[in-house]
């Protein structure tokens, strides 16, 4: 991968949303990404948080 693809942005990003969607608490995901509000973090939880428990899970057992 060429490092010039990425910005900082998009890796902690990235890092919080795939974080949420395993379950690490906020501050866990604050402690590495160094987000000094819920707030921001927040976004990035809710985002990860879509995808689990989603009403077309069940779609799956169809």
């Amino acid at each position: 991968m060429d490092a010039n693809d990425f910005a900082a942005h998009s890796l902690r990003s990235g890092l919080s949303t795939s974080a949420a969607m395993m379950g690490m608490t906020e501050i866990a995901i604050m402690k590495q990404t160094g987000h000094k509000t819920r707030e921001m973090v927040d976004r990035y939880v809710q985002a990860g948080l879509r995808y689990k428990n989603n009403a077309s899970s069940i779609l799956k057992n169809l």
